[in-house]
């Protein structure tokens, strides 16, 4: 059930690989929608178990996640190959996510956002360190916004001296099509964003210097409420030591007449499943 973990950190981190637009922008208001959904059917806990190809409950996943503090907070107990995390997000009055934080295996880890008074993200600050004060890392992220609201640059800065510049190229609707990283004005990555009609993003891509093609790093469909039902993402394929080709994982998520999440389910390259998440939910009066 390895992979099947990997499926609830979609929205959080959906790739290694940047995708600082998508992570920081979308994936943040991706949480404050789930918690909206939450809050609007009283949603008091949520328990996640995972499967087997087989179909039978597998014994190294279980997740239990808890709705406190009067919906300012839900606490997420995760229990995935003999290693326990607690994550605690917390929100505003305004159901926005303000702080994230997580511990697991002695290291603890606190993201913190703020917002502008139009609700935009202006920075976003993360802090990584251990009980033995081996790992100390603070990573910044500082958003600047056009008289439209669209992203035009982002400053990632580690430990107030390592600094990346971000810039993005609008596309012609004025969305933020291109995402190009600058290490002391020397381009060091480029990925392109494109949208639908509603302005949702579907597919990022990027140009694999290895195979010298674009090729899709995610490819994101959506159903009629904008709710994600499938995240198809590249993986890259290795032949006698060398990347000569890409395959993909496919993720597929069901929701009931609530709009919550009941099912996620993981597919290789060949459409096989390979593992599956199933959500019950426990309700307030």
């Amino acid at each position: 059930m390895k992979a099947a973990v990997s499926l609830l950190i979609i929205f959080i981190n959906l790739s290694l690989r940047a995708q600082y637009y998508y992570n920081d922008i979308i994936g943040t208001r991706e949480t404050n929608r789930q918690m909206q959904n939450y809050l609007a059917n009283k949603v008091k806990t949520v328990s996640a178990d995972g499967y087997t190809p087989q179909g039978s409950k597998a014994t190294d996943f279980a997740e239990v996640q808890e709705v406190l503090e009067n919906g300012k907070a839900l606490k997420v107990v995760t229990n995935a190959n003999l290693n326990r995390s607690v994550n605690y997000n917390r929100f505003d009055d305004k159901t926005r996510l303000i702080s994230i934080t997580d511990s697991s295996l002695g290291v603890e880890s606190m993201t913190t956002y703020e917002y502008d008074n139009e609700a935009k993200i202006l920075t976003v600050q993360n802090t990584v360190k251990d009980q033995e004060d081996e790992i100390n890392q603070a990573e910044v992220h500082k958003w600047f916004y056009d008289a439209e609201g669209t992203p035009i640059k982002m400053l990632r800065i580690i430990n107030a001296t390592d600094s990346l510049e971000v810039r993005f190229i609008p596309d012609e609707k004025g969305n933020p099509g291109e995402e190009i990283s600058y290490r002391r004005g020397i381009e060091t990555d480029r990925l392109y964003y494109y949208f639908d009609d509603q302005g949702r993003v579907t597919d990022i891509v990027r140009y694999n210097d290895k195979i010298k093609k674009l090729v899709p790093d995610n490819m994101i469909t959506y159903d009629d409420n904008s709710r994600v039902i499938q995240i198809v993402t590249s993986t890259p394929g290795d032949k006698y030591g060398r990347i000569t080709w890409v395959g993909y994982q496919i993720w597929r998520y069901v929701y009931n007449e609530k709009g919550l999440k009941t099912t996620e389910a993981l597919f290789n390259n060949n459409q096989e499943l390979t593992g599956k998440i199933k959500y019950t939910y426990s309700f307030s009066q």
